[in-house]
């Protein structure tokens, strides 16, 4: 791939001295231009992650695998840039539930993430990775997967929920109707439920509900104001006095018509009077998934121009000659028949118009140029560039009065995936952007064959990789390959975006891509071709990233980590840097004793740190006279991005359910019960013994343990740099920020709340110039888990009754106070200052790979049933030899039918390649 590009520069520059012969002199620095651009794509390029997980969906109690290749994104070689990857996992709240890092070797790595179901509740989640260096760059390189986890004590409940909203008054009215039946279709009459509404900040809604003789519920209820309807929750649980029927969540989707929204995006950028215009238009509904509509283009006097309809997801392209000084509007149909206008981009009296059409099967790329007479004349020279990754592939003169021109380039000076083509003037601002795909058929070609045409259950199955480039030369590389059944996991190959799909398009554009693996084969269709390029024309429409490029180089704000450090601050009790001081750094695991001293500016930095999913290191800093005294340390604290707002909610399988996912999800709970079934009898149920949770050091008036939910050191262990606010919302239910007459106010359960640190009254060191909401908060978000020894929370009158004689005005009503005893390392009360000389320090914990249980059964095994793996096999580091060749070998299990093989790989030099395949099981006799 190396090689390729500087091919492509070679030809670049013959290129961009072909175009002088035609025009004037090309400005005299335009080949250093060229040089710059495509130095600072190389040596500044972003990186480009992508992860392979072993399936698409999972139930809480499960464990994620996957497998992380981290490239160069200019040249799609291992990056040499980044140690350290970022993996965390959000969900439709967006709130992190999950993060760590993971070390890359070589731009590989390897994880897992266990899917406990206190940690995972179910719902939609997003599963994100990136690296430090990455925060340079938009946040569309951020490499994104959503995925949902079910409940783990399953669920044999299906839903049909229709949700309607109406202006009533001065309040919105919601009507809700669920009708609540069984996996065989039989409905659930008459049971009583608890339900509760939600918008994730506040409760919105919380009765007592009982289904009819027809499994309906029926809801009305008003919407409070600033309530976010996009964001609501319904959550059902039956009312069962054991307390273990499974909660359900769903989303409240109204998908109201009158809330689509339709984008018209001109080709090149702007609609120029007097020009051909091409405007692609991408619809989609209040939850962001696309629409198919039509509709007719009309100008100022209601006269149809033209008419539009959508060919895939809300996407299409229309045609027309926008008039100077016209106004155009789209009169759209909705989905419930009525009708909407949308108003189109103004008409500019003056400009050019760039037209690309790379036709399906051609070799060349077509531009057509053209301008206003006003352009024209002025004879000014222009630029045409054409980009691929960041690198300038093409470049060229463009003189105004030889406009219009059609100008016909070679698809082979650009690598496989989006070409970028830019107009600029002669100060190189950009004035016209459009996109275009390549695609020279170059993926690495990836064959499976196996010693069976199909198998048995329990049987071996022994599978050979030979892997190839396009002209059959062997290929080196590393792969990863997950085997899942498809009776218990989604084979929708719709839904797959491949690693080649997320490298050449899916993760250059902006936005989500709907159903990526659509547009998987495009090439080999004409139909698909079209649509393929109506994405890039609506999705990757103007970015003008090209000019970036022409900016003189600046120190990135986020460094390239080669390995984690170990960094922080030493100052005086006058917030003052101390140089010189000597600081010390040891771990009992990992096994560490290291000293170093601070610089000028009292900085230190510890290095080779080894990789732990459990590290605790103990920092001691001196002063000058080698004194752990008047001094205080403060880490560097790495504040992880902070993402937009996701807009497309999860929708969960059994919400509004197809007969294809009833079927599959009939089939695995066919499975789980007679896996229990079998296993009834053989398991001896654990019996757990539960001693009382003390916190070391409290000042909890009731005594050690006297408390009604305690958050121990071992959960602080765990949580590495959560903070207090984060604590609790993960660890107490009820706890939230709510709204009272437009005030705020941190309650539990609907209480008000009195933060106790180390026996001293938060509200009694506040201020009288800052609100006690804002007070809390500084708090809140200034402790984490590692200054905190435990949390402590009085929520029975018997609990609250000493710390309200304590805390509480003498007439004050008892009982109404909810306290959290806070316990620090420091001891030293509510003071926003860390431990003296001192520091206990949990970095965000590594993910270290672990092993894939992959059973071994013996000759003539005897299928029981109780072998149900939805993912049966995952192999995240298959090496091809020199002959391009490994083998994988594994165990089916009993379920009978097909499993689904997914091979992802690279040779981490420029090529990349997929493979999907299938393999029979039958039924051993």
């Amino acid at each position: 791939m190396k090689n390729l590009f500087l091919c492509l520069l070679t030809l670049l520059l013959f290129t961009v001295h072909a175009s002088m012969a035609q025009g004037p002199a090309l400005p005299s620095g335009i080949k250093q231009l060229v040089r710059q651009v495509n130095d600072q794509a190389t040596n500044a390029a972003a990186e480009q992650i992508y992860i392979h997980t072993d399936r698409p969906a999972y139930n809480a109690g499960d464990t994620l695998w996957f497998k992380a290749y981290v490239f160069d994104r200019a040249l799609w070689q291992s990056s040499v840039k980044s140690g350290v990857l970022y993996f965390e996992l959000a969900n439709d709240s967006d709130r992190v539930v999950k993060r760590a890092m993971l070390p890359i070797y070589w731009g590989l790595g390897l994880g897992n993430v266990p899917l406990d179901s206190e940690t995972f509740a179910q719902g939609g989640y997003t599963l994100r990775a990136y690296t430090n260096w990455m925060r340079n760059f938009p946040e569309q390189v951020v490499f994104k997967q959503r995925f949902y986890i079910s409940n783990a004590k399953g669920n044999d409940r299906i839903f049909d929920q229709r949700a309607t909203i109406a202006q009533v008054g001065n309040k919105q009215n919601v009507k809700l109707s669920l009708h609540v039946g069984q996996m065989d279709r039989s409905a659930v009459m008459l049971r009583d439920m608890q339900l509760r509404v939600t918008d994730g900040r506040r409760t919105v809604v919380k009765s007592k509900v009982t289904t009819d003789l027809s499994g309906i519920i029926d809801v009305n209820f008003d919407v409070p104001e600033k309530v976010n309807l996009k964001a609501l929750s319904l959550t059902l649980q039956d009312i069962d006095k054991t307390g273990e029927a499974p909660r359900i969540v769903m989303p409240i989707l109204f998908d109201r018509a009158e809330n689509m929204d339709i984008q018209f995006m001109p080709e090149g950028g702007k609609l120029v009077a007097g020009l051909p215009a091409v405007v692609g238009f991408k619809a989609i509904n209040e939850y962001g998934a696309g629409v198919d509509v039509s509709g007719e283009i009309r100008d100022s006097k209601a006269q149809v121009v033209t008419t539009f309809r959508s060919n895939y997801k809300g996407i299409g392209a229309l045609s027309f000659m926008p008039q100077a000084g016209e106004i155009y509007t789209a009169r759209v149909k909705l989905p419930n028949g009525s009708f909407k206008t949308y108003p189109l981009p103004a008409v500019a009296a003056s400009g050019l118009s760039l037209m690309v059409r790379n036709s399906y099967g051609s070799d060349t790329c077509s531009i057509a140029l053209s301008a206003t007479p006003d352009v024209v004349s002025s004879g000014k020279v222009f630029y045409l560039m054409g980009l691929s990754r960041g690198l300038v592939c093409y470049g060229a003169a463009i003189q105004a009065n030889k406009l219009p021109m059609n100008i016909h380039i070679s698809n082979k000076l650009f690598p496989s995936g989006v070409a970028r083509f830019i107009v600029t003037d002669a100060n190189y601002q950009p004035t016209n952007e459009r996109l275009a795909y390549m695609d020279h058929a170059d993926d690495l070609q990836i064959r499976v064959s196996t010693h069976k045409s199909s198998y048995l259950q329990r049987d071996s199955v022994s599978m050979e990789l030979a892997v190839t480039d396009k002209d059959g030369a062997p290929v080196q590389g590393s792969f990863s390959l997950a085997v899942t059944d498809d009776t218990q996991v989604d084979t929708d190959s719709l839904k797959y975006n491949s690693m080649a799909m997320a490298l050449r398009y899916t993760g250059v554009l902006k936005g989500d891509v709907e159903t990526p693996g659509y547009y998987a084969h495009a090439s080999s269709s004409p139909v698909k071709w079209q649509q393929l390029d109506q994405l890039l024309l609506t999705q990757g429409w103007v970015g003008y990233e090209w000019a970036d490029a022409l900016k003189a180089p600046a120190t990135p704000q986020y460094q390239a980590e080669k390995e984690p450090l170990i960094t922080g601050k030493v100052t005086n009790i006058f917030n003052k840097p101390v140089a010189g001081s000597g600081v010390t750094l040891f771990s009992k695991k990992p096994t560490m004793f290291t000293d170093t001293v601070t610089d000028q500016r009292g900085v230190f930095t510890f290095q080779h740190i080894p990789v732990s999913d459990t590290a605790i290191y103990f920092i001691q800093a001196k002063n000058k006279r080698g004194k752990s005294f008047n001094v205080g340390i403060d880490m560097e604290d790495r504040k992880p991005p902070v993402f937009a707002s996701n807009t497309t909610r999860t929708i969960p399988w059994f919400m509004n359910i197809d007969s294809t996912a009833f079927v599959s999800k009939k089939k695995q709970m066919t499975l789980k019960a007679e896996q229990q079934r079998i296993s009834r009898g053989t398991l001896l149920k654990a019996v757990e013994v539960k001693a009382k949770k003390v916190v070391r050091g409290s000042k909890n008036i009731n005594g050690p343990g006297e408390a009604d939910i305690i958050i121990d050191q071992e959960t602080m262990e765990r949580s590495g740099r959560m903070s207090l606010r984060e604590l609790l919302e993960r660890n107490v239910k009820g706890f939230a920020l709510i709204y009272k007459k437009g005030y705020p106010f941190w309650v539990v359960s609907m209480t008000p709340l009195k933060l106790i640190i180390d026996g001293i009254d938060v509200d009694s060191t506040k201020p009288e110039t800052i609100s006690r909401y804002e007070y809390l908060k500084e708090y809140l978000d200034y402790y984490d888990a590692e200054e905190i020894k435990g949390i402590e929370l009085m929520t029975s009158p018997g609990n609250q009754s000493k710390y309200d004689s304590a805390f509480l005005p003498p007439l004050a009503q008892p009982w109404q106070t909810v306290y959290i005893e806070i316990t620090t390392r420091s001891g030293s009360g509510p003071f926003l200052k860390k431990a003296v000389g001192t520091y206990v320090y949990r970095p965000l914990p590594f993910m270290l790979p672990k092993q894939f249980y992959a059973p071994k059964y013996r000759r003539d095994p005897k299928p029981d049933m109780t072998d149900i793996r939805a993912t049966v096999h995952w192999e995240p580091n298959i090496i091809t030899n020199k002959d391009g060749k490994a083998t994988v070998s594994f165990y089916t299990a009993d379920d009978i039918g097909t499993y689904t093989i997914r091979i992802e790989g690279a040779d981490m030099a420029g090529s990349v390649g997929s493979y999907t395949g299938k393999i029979k099981v039958k039924r051993g006799s």
